[in-house]
């Protein structure tokens, strides 16, 4: 198992339409290939955390580079995990869009800081962040 979180920009402001979207479609093709984790998305700035299987994360991740939405892709997580930290949450992928999600996310964090995992502890902080520093 493995997980990969980046940070990018995104090429075009989006609308709530275009978000939907294209938040509806990466949640089917995570799930259908084993994919967790969560996307948020911010003043036109992507956080994504991909967890799953090894070969299939880099996959995603490499797709993600390339595509044409994405401008400055920063992977500031790539590491191999023995359990899934969002599995979990909304069982499986989820999107982070409005207040009541993030609310959602916090409430899901504190949760997780209970498992004294240092690497799940150093993604909540960042997540955490990341949103802060958005809103």
């Amino acid at each position: 198992m493995k997980t990969i979180c980046y940070i990018s920009h995104s090429v075009e402001h989006k609308s709530q339409e275009k978000l939907k979207t294209l938040y509806n479609k990466a949640k089917i093709n995570n799930s259908k290939q084993g994919i967790t984790g969560i996307l948020i998305y911010k003043n036109q700035t992507f956080l994504q955390v991909l967890e799953g299987e090894k070969n299939t994360v880099n996959e995603v991740f490499e797709r993600i580079k390339i595509d044409p939405r994405h401008q400055h892709v920063l992977k500031v997580v790539d590491t191999s995990i023995e359990e899934i930290i969002f599995q979990d949450y909304h069982f499986g992928f989820t999107i982070v869009d409005n207040k009541q999600a993030i609310k959602n996310l916090h409430n899901y964090l504190e949760w997780l800081r209970g498992a004294e995992n240092k690497l799940a502890n150093q993604i909540i902080v960042m997540v955490e962040n990341f949103i802060n520093v958005s809103q």
